[in-house]
């Protein structure tokens, strides 16, 4: 796999009537243009919805040399319904679904979503490679944060890691980063601006309505933020990172963030 220095998000408001499924395929396209190759997202993503979007962008799209990933392990419904399965049956299901919905044979990458120690049996590793062997998906990663990171590396089941990278993180977590690096698990950095929600400013669209209901319901001030262009390029730094992800529904956004980084 060949991973451009940058990733896209088919995730947030791209999984919600907030922003339009052709408003969503012009950014993949520019993306795309602009020399993106890697793309993620997930079930849980407005219960399916940005995976069909990103499905249906591929029917354009020379897929041979694009990254595609998805996650299995929580679903949505509703605005804030989640479930959490990571059943070697709900796993199944889950990338079955997905799969599905892209209208691919199989992805890149599967991504487990927390996986905790409990979940990661000998039962779940053994349907996770039938699946492989099938083609659902190439490698499988593992996404998440603080401890789950440690466990994933402790697991030593995962090809990839997806990570928060930004300069606001602790000690442990640099620490965890650091052992993947060392491990030659390639690491692809979300949450590169901070963990501190957005400024707030008046809403010019409807898809500026998703962060502000997405900052009410969280709980967390977070440690800092820095802008997003920045925050991709400190994070394109860190040894281990082969690809920083971000999102947006604006293609001023996605031109700022393009902007200065040589994608490959």
């Amino acid at each position: 796999m060949k991973f451009s220095a940058l990733g896209f998000g088919v995730s947030g408001a791209h999984g919600t009537p907030l922003v339009s499924a052709s408003e969503t395929l012009a950014l993949i396209e520019a993306a795309v243009a602009g020399g993106v190759r890697v793309f993620d997202t997930a079930p849980s993503y407005g219960a399916g919805e940005a995976e069909r979007r990103l499905g249906l962008a591929l029917k354009d799209l020379d897929r041979s040399d694009l990254v595609i990933c998805t996650k299995a392990g929580l679903t949505s419904h509703g605005l804030a319904g989640r479930r959490r399965d990571l059943s070697p049956d709900g796993v199944e299901t889950s990338v079955r679904a997905s799969v599905d919905r892209l209208d691919v044979e199989g992805v890149d990458i599967l991504f487990l979503h927390g996986a905790a120690p409990h979940e990661l049996d000998a039962a779940l590793l053994a349907r996770l490679r039938a699946l492989k062997q099938a083609g659902a998906f190439r490698a499988l990663g593992a996404a998440g944060r603080g401890a789950a990171l440690d466990w994933a590396l402790d697991a030593g089941w995962f090809e990839v890691l997806m990570a928060p990278v930004h300069p606001f993180l602790d000690s442990a977590e640099t620490a965890a980063l650091d052992r993947a690096a060392q491990a030659g698990l390639p690491i692809l950095a979300i949450e590169t601006a901070g963990d501190a929600a957005p400024r707030l400013r008046t809403p010019r669209s409807l898809a500026d309505l998703y962060p502000l209901a997405k900052r009410m319901r969280s709980n967390s001030g977070g440690r800092g933020r820095i802008a997003v262009p920045d925050g991709l390029k400190q994070a394109l730094g860190r040894p281990g990172v082969v690809s920083a992800l971000f999102t947006t529904t604006r293609t001023a956004h996605l031109n700022s963030n393009l902007e200065g980084i040589r994608l490959s």
